[in-house]
């Protein structure tokens, strides 16, 4: 319905606003109608956090130079425009509406990634929200993200996954951001308070410069003509991975030679498993393709765009076949460089490729075999509409010494028995997050039959 209290349209860039301001900015006058419900986050009172009714994302149906869009607008002044489970919902029900209807639709993005407090519920809506996401996209429904302010983890993944990214001046995107490289590197991987240095690393300028967005000037109608020629000029959806996907080629580097030929020790009871493409990335058992895990190691953009290039080659063409995507790894990769290659497009990228292989027919199937490791799960085993698991498998959302510095509370006890905070896959399962446990072979075999 129409909003009932219309806001005048600011003259001012989006940066100063908030998020209904934003939305108002972009849209023609008069066009706004609010699709807010309430979905205050039942989760953050035992944090001491007081639940914002919207949970920190503000939607609506408007009209950009006479058409028809859906626009989502985060809030950076609710903890930071984290994505709590109520947050990514919203996102998901966007998509799925933009869908229906055949309208594009524009995000207007601030957000430090999953909402820690929420661990497990928050990254398996957002794993949901990007597969909607993409699932808009194959219907031919262009998605454009603008960078208001600062957007990182899961979120910059999100951002990437649209056909067009633009950025506002000052607007910085990552997936890992400085202080978390800083934690986990050392201050001589970057100074996180080094302003220059993240700037140089994360910000509008760089990631234009290496033509990963485009710089959009903050100001309201010029934020509005970028958001109209983006959605107008939207390829269709395997054109785009397609392109993309020759363009990264292009910038990557080759990667090293490694053991991707030796059998994974997950594949031991995979008697007759056999690699299917020259460097073992996809292995051949009872009529399926399984991806190799990346078990003890990251899944970085550079090995992820080559297993892509191996799963395009096998599903070249339109057909029926089933792909299992092996999830086990230590996540994602957090480090000066993987930011320098702007992995955040690269983790999309590999989701789009998954995307893409479902419009064309293949059965994907995830399989959690080990440890499903922040961004590096939720682009790759839960992007599976159908998710199996080991009973011993364990969920990651971040690092406990993460989640305890952003909370504020000693979470080490809870990564056992927590329903949001705790790793066994159990946890996941409660939440509608694994369809089955498969304890041995057999019972892999069985899901997949089904």
């Amino acid at each position: 319905m129409a909003d009932p209290s219309p806001l005048p349209i600011p003259a001012a860039g989006l940066q100063v606003l908030a998020p209904r301001e934003r939305i108002v900015a972009v849209a023609d006058a008069g066009s706004v109608a609010r699709l807010d419900t309430p979905r205050a986050s039942p989760h953050l009172a035992r944090f001491g956090i007081s639940a914002q009714d919207d949970d920190g994302i503000a939607t609506a149906a408007i009209r950009i130079r006479g058409t028809p869009v859906f626009v989502a607008a985060q809030d950076e002044r609710f903890l930071r425009g984290s994505v709590g489970a109520g947050h990514a919902d919203a996102l998901a029900a966007l998509f799925r509406s933009a869908r229906a209807k055949r309208c594009g639709v524009v995000l207007l993005m601030a957000s430090g990634g999953v909402r820690l407090h929420e661990a497990n519920a928050a990254e398996l809506a957002l794993a949901r929200a990007l597969s909607a996401l993409f699932d808009a996209r194959a219907a031919d429904v262009p998605v454009a993200a603008l960078a208001v302010g600062d957007v990182f983890g899961g979120a910059s993944v999100l951002a990437c996954a649209g056909a067009a990214l633009g950025m506002l001046p000052g607007a910085r995107l990552g997936l890992s951001g400085p202080k978390v490289i800083e934690t986990a590197r050392g201050r001589t991987e970057i100074d996180a308070a080094d302003g220059t240095a993240v700037d140089a690393l994360f910000g509008a300028a760089a990631r234009v410069a290496q033509g990963h967005a485009a710089l959009v000037q903050d100001d309201a109608d010029a934020v509005r003509e970028w958001l109209h020629a983006a959605l107008q000029s939207a390829l269709p959806f395997e054109a785009h991975v397609l392109r993309a996907h020759e363009g990264l080629a292009s910038s990557a580097p080759v990667p090293g030679p490694d053991d991707r030929r030796a059998p994974s020790p997950h594949f031991a009871s995979l008697a007759g498993a056999v690699p299917e493409d020259r460097d073992g990335r996809l292995w051949r058992f009872d009529g399926a393709l399984f991806t190799r895990p990346f078990t003890g190691r990251p899944f970085d953009g550079v090995s992820v765009h080559a297993l892509d290039t191996a799963l395009l080659a096998a599903h070249a063409a339109a057909r029926r076949s089933i792909l299992v995507l092996t999830e086990d790894s230590t996540g994602h990769d957090v480090s000066r460089a993987a930011e320098a290659r702007v992995d955040s497009k690269r983790l999309a990228h590999h989701a789009a490729v998954l995307a893409l292989l479902r419009a064309r027919g293949v059965r994907i199937v995830g399989w959690l075999c080990g440890t499903g490791h922040s961004a590096a799960f939720f682009v790759n085993a839960l992007q599976a509409p159908r998710l199996v698991a080991s009973p011993q498998a364990r969920v990651v959302a971040m690092d406990p010494a993460a989640i305890a510095r952003v909370t504020g509370r000693d979470v080490h006890g809870l990564v056992d028995d927590d329903p949001l905070l705790g790793q066994p896959a159990r946890h996941l399962a409660a939440l509608g997050g694994v369809d089955a446990f498969v304890a041995d072979v057999a019972a892999l075999r069985a899901e997949l039959r089904r």
